[in-house]
């Protein structure tokens, strides 16, 4: 019997945006994942996600959106939310319309979107910013000065790049300490006019028009997206709702990432089996 290959992440370009890819050791029947990646993220950063997704027999793939990895414009002030809608829909076509869809964080509002306009598999929604008419909490005390900072640069549709101070803050609580600057170091300047749609006015998603099997992931010590607020958008769309008290907004790099993964991927495949 020959040895088991190990995984590896490999560069991939759909439709002209970069991306990683990991693939599962043998062929198999399953979708897809498709990673929408959040406010400042790159797809590398969905790394430990899409290695636990191909290890289930899922090929996993995260892509960039504009304003990143060579993807113009060079300045992100000028994108907006619709922008990366197209974005999102032109990747998800291009893939055939067959992948389950992952969104995390600005991302999760991207996947909500992208459900009311196509029809995939199945979706999962990671500590989603909230369509219009959910608003997430008011910041705790201890996150407001970080939030309020924040909040200008959204305001004001300016490049919008938190600093490490304030990422701790807002959304590395619950990352290792000795972990944080590094994975702080992988985000970008990303577009605080893009952002400032989803909180004024937000982004409506019709729950008519969301049909599929959905699931809503919360974390209990997420200070970005309380996990009250996902409860409501898994109630609003008929969706189901796991919440993990021990994490925060930031699974894939908190210590608890692997198990929410492997249960998120076998949520996945228990729809995918039902008739």
């Amino acid at each position: 019997m020959s040895p088991t290959r190990p995984l590896t992440v490999q560069a991939v370009t759909v439709a002209g945006y970069p991306g990683v890819e990991v693939r599962p050791e043998r062929r198999t029947l399953l979708p897809p994942i498709l990673w929408l990646h959040g406010v400042t993220n790159v797809p590398e950063y969905a790394t430990p996600f899409l290695l636990e997704f191909a290890s289930m027999g899922f090929p996993a793939l995260a892509l960039a959106r504009r304003g990143r990895l060579g993807v113009p414009p060079h300045d992100p002030r000028s994108i907006t939310f619709a922008d990366y809608l197209v974005d999102t829909l032109t990747v998800f076509d291009a893939l055939g319309g067959g992948a389950v869809v992952l969104g995390h964080s600005q991302g999760g509002l991207l996947a909500l979107k992208l459900a009311e306009l196509r029809r995939p598999p199945a979706v999962v929604l990671l500590a989603p910013l909230p369509p219009r008419g959910i608003p997430a909490a008011a910041p705790r005390l201890q996150t407001l000065p970080a939030a309020l900072s924040s909040l200008r640069a959204i305001l004001a549709g300016a490049r919008f790049q938190p600093t490490l101070r304030q990422a701790n803050a807002l959304f590395l609580n619950n990352v290792p300490q000795h972990l944080r600057a590094a994975v702080y170091r992988q985000g970008v300047a990303d577009s605080g006019r893009a952002l400032r749609v989803a909180y004024f006015p937000g982004v409506p998603v019709d729950p008519a028009r969301v049909a599929g099997p959905l699931l809503c992931v919360s974390g209990g010590l997420d200070r970005t997206i309380p996990a009250a607020a996902v409860g409501r958008v898994a109630r609003r769309y008929k969706g189901s709702w796991l919440n993990f008290e021990d994490c925060g907004h930031e699974f894939l790099h908190e210590p608890q990432g692997p198990r929410v993964a492997r249960e998120i991927g076998s949520w996945i495949k228990a729809q995918l089996q039902r008739p």
